[in-house]
């Protein structure tokens, strides 16, 4: 049964699903484009229509080799250009209007280069579907084979003319994506022609091993026991339901909510402790605050920074008390995701047995460009201001290899990877009237939902979700109120896999969830 507001509903999402996605590109590539995709606040609108703005955190990591962070030339420096001859041998998933558009993409670029491109197009390779993998499933099958003559000792990987002439075939293509004449991001393979063999599997496999889209954060096979209860969550709410498209089924449409799931028992003091001295920058076997005293002085600034975290639209100046927010410097960012600390890798092991169906894997820099880090902290303090904002969508990823493979979806559909964040409250004690819960925001109807800080409570959330930090009252005084955020991918494991079911085999034993505000349309 669905009412006449969810009808209404429907109709409005159809009429503007295009139209929001391609503003928010927009927005998106005029970000990248301005800042190089370095430290900067990437402003992501929420999946609903609603009116606030939404920021994901923008924390600088090192760079990965990459390919094309944002589809941009650099023509600052020569770059010798060799003899070859570009062929476009096959497409798969584009149709013949497609067709039409990415060859002008193509040979605009070997016109600006002066490389020969053959415009000649075979029609028995063209295939119109898209392609799905059979070993990466909820990729988009959406590939360009673009064969090299001239170049049989060429290495591709490590060809700085050929990286060009792709990143200025993609910018092109990324033009006609975003005036509606493309309908998803296109996968461009370059292979020698005298030695051509790759299938689209194997293309699509490369990027995603060149890149690290799969790169699960446990090796090898996980087993968790189905009975263990800390596996069980206290609560699960759902927030923030609408009609959305169906992508398996065009011209379909489902209603869809998103999660927010409290566990309270998944990591165990001594663990709590030993990721809170990592946070703080201690070795993880230290007891008490053996550098600093956070409960008198507040964050140390050795390891912390005011402006360092970027949730607030309207910042005043470092210098002002309730100006911007706390965040770890670039240098503790780097420690926390890239050195060695036992207690993140028994957290993350924990993470793949609680998703023992899925492939976990922390946010690949592919997707967002170095500017949004994988693991992260926070620590808020009273008088700190923050805004709702949302962690990702993969509707809304910018040019990316990422893009390239998976294409632009709305969170948990079918087959294709779901974006998640985990928050894990790290204090040794938190009193509630001290309070700073983490709120949880449903557009349509303005309802908030409250989670409450408990040491060593885990929140796993949807992304898309809109949420916030509240600081902590006067009566917490300087003590910061310590987390830490990882921010995960959960890939399907075989193709046409469900990803709206999280519990993984312990739905029996999971609590019911509650509706909050537009969510309770789904029992109608």
């Amino acid at each position: 049964k669905i009412d006449q507001a969810t009808e209404i509903d429907r109709a409005m999402k159809k009429e503007m699903q295009h139209s929001l996605v391609t503003t928010t590109l927009l927005l998106v590539y005029a970000c990248t484009l301005s800042c190089g995709f370095t430290r900067f606040s990437l402003p992501i609108l929420c999946r609903r229509d609603v009116p606030f703005t939404s920021h994901v955190k923008s924390i600088t990591t090192t760079s990965s080799r990459r390919k094309h962070a944002i589809y941009q030339t650099d023509k600052s420096q020569e770059t010798e250009e060799p003899c070859i001859r570009l062929e476009a041998s096959s497409f798969f998933g584009v149709d013949n209007d497609e067709l039409t558009h990415l060859l002008e993409a193509i040979s605009g670029v070997c016109d600006e280069y002066g490389v020969q491109f053959d415009h000649t197009t075979s029609t028995s390779n063209i295939f119109p579907s898209s392609q799905p993998s059979t070993s990466v499933p909820g990729a988009l099958g959406r590939v360009v084979m673009i064969d090299v003559h001239g170049a049989a000792d060429m290495n591709f990987d490590e060809s700085d003319f050929i990286t060009e002439l792709k990143n200025g075939m993609s910018q092109q293509i990324d033009g006609y994506l975003y005036s509606g004449q493309l309908s998803q991001p296109v996968l461009l393979a370059f292979q020698c022609a005298a030695a051509k063999s790759a299938t689209l599997d194997d293309i699509i496999e490369k990027e995603v091993r060149d890149y690290g889209l799969r790169d699960g954060v446990t090796r090898g096979a996980v087993q968790a026991n189905h009975d263990d209860a800390s596996f069980i969550p206290s609560r699960h709410i759902k927030v923030d339901g609408a009609m959305i498209q169906t992508i398996e089924s065009p011209g379909q449409s489902h209603f869809d909510t998103s999660s927010v799931i409290i566990f309270d028992n998944i990591v165990d003091d001594s663990l709590r402790r030993r990721l809170l001295n990592v946070v703080k920058g201690y070795p993880e076997d230290a007891t008490g605050d053996i550098f600093w005293d956070d409960v008198k002085d507040g964050p140390n600034p050795d390891r912390w920074a005011r402006g360092g975290l970027m949730d607030v639209v309207d910042s005043k100046s470092d210098e002002e008390e309730d100006g911007p927010c706390w965040g770890l410097t670039d240098d503790a960012v780097m420690d926390i995701c890239f050195n060695d600390h036992s207690a993140v890798k028994e957290f993350e092991a924990k993470l793949g047995q609680l998703f023992e169906d899925f492939i976990v894997t922390t946010l690949p820099e592919a997707v967002l460009g170095d500017c949004v880090s994988p693991i992260t902290a926070n620590a808020p303090c009273h008088g700190d201001r923050f805004d709702f904002h949302i962690d990702a969508d993969p509707m809304q990823v910018p040019p990316s290899p990422w893009a390239d493979v998976f294409g632009r979806y709305p969170n948990r559909s079918k087959e294709k990877p779901r974006f998640v964040s985990v928050l894990l409250y790290l204090n040794d004690d938190w009193a509630e009237e001290w309070g700073a819960p983490t709120k949880f925001l449903d557009p349509p109807t303005q309802e908030c939902y409250e989670v409450f800080p408990q040491p060593g409570r885990c929140v796993i959330m949807d992304q898309d979700i809109s949420h916030t930090v509240v600081a902590p009252r006067k009566e917490a005084g300087k003590r910061p109120r310590y987390s830490m955020v990882w921010k995960l991918i959960l890939h399907p494991k075989k193709a046409g896999q469900d990803m709206t079911d999280l519990s993984c085999g312990r739905e029996k034993l999971w609590p019911e969830p509650e509706l909050l505000g537009s969510a309770i349309q789904q029992e109608l």
